[in-house]
């Protein structure tokens, strides 16, 4: 049988860590399936060489509780997606305890790695969403440099709302330091869960077409499946765009125990 062709080939690793309760993660899902049925990321997967993409997502936490929780998808236009947001949608929650992003990426290349003979892509990333650091399993640098040998490009959605249990200062400058990393690589920093949705839009479309100039924040509205998920998602303003950077985190990118005050797990 032939491999399947595909422009991208994307993991999504969702942090279901003890920090994140029901009602935030369910946030988060709803967000990744509006945003898989938003006009301008299908028009952005039809519009690349191939016109398909392949998805699959893993929950991530400590090490040995990382399980993937839907396996690769080729998404190829409305109808594709909108069963890949069925899927997301229907999704129970892993168990978890902490936060272990190594064991996410390491879990990651796997995946991408044993797909090979079945799908080859142009671009192989992983996208790491969750509210702290590495704070269990091996180092993250040991594993983002095996990552990176393998050219996968790491990007990032910290998720930094004041009001939640897990919130970590400066998460995002944590992301840019220890987590992005590969060509073109980019987070974007979530002020609230509420905000999820549309951050996560942005970044499928800029991983998608790499071209930031069509990002859209609002416009029409993906149909009747899921249009009430879909409108909770629009921002005052566009979340920042940031690369990878050296800063205070550079040499630390395991932090063991939270913050004073901070309810991270």
């Amino acid at each position: 049988m032939a491999s399947e062709q595909v422009d991208l080939k994307l993991v999504l690793a969702t942090d279901v860590s003890g920090s994140i309760n029901n009602d935030e993660l369910w946030l988060e899902r709803q967000g990744i399936a509006a945003a898989f049925l938003y006009p301008d990321v299908i028009r952005a997967i039809e519009n690349g060489a191939l016109g398909r993409i392949a998805v699959a997502m893993l929950d991530f936490s400590s090490p040995g509780f990382g399980k993937t929780v839907i396996d690769w998808r080729i998404i190829h236009d409305r109808q594709s997606a909108a069963d890949f947001a069925r899927a997301i949608l229907a999704l129970r929650r892993t168990p978890g305890n902490r936060t272990s992003i190594s064991n996410a990426l390491e879990l990651g290349a796997q995946m991408i790695a044993a797909s090979e003979k079945d799908i080859v892509a142009t671009r192989n990333v992983i996208d790491i969403a969750g509210d702290g650091p590495n704070n269990d399993g091996k180092s993250i640098p040991q594993i983002h440099a095996r990552v990176m040998a393998q050219g996968i490009v790491v990007n990032g959605l910290p998720i930094m709302d004041e009001n939640a249990n897990g919130y970590f200062l400066n998460l995002d400058k944590y992301y840019q330091a220890c987590v992005a990393g590969g060509r073109g690589a980019f987070i974007i920093a979530v002020r609230s869960y509420r905000d999820f949705g549309s951050a996560m839009r942005r970044k499928l479309i800029l991983e998608i077409s790499q071209d930031e100039t069509t990002i859209k924040l609002a416009g029409e509205e993906p149909g009747p499946l899921l249009r009430n998920i879909a409108a909770q998602d629009t921002p005052a303003q566009s979340p920042a765009l940031l690369r990878p950077a050296r800063n205070e985190f550079s040499n630390t990118c395991t932090v063991p125990d939270p913050p004073t005050g901070s309810g991270k797990r």
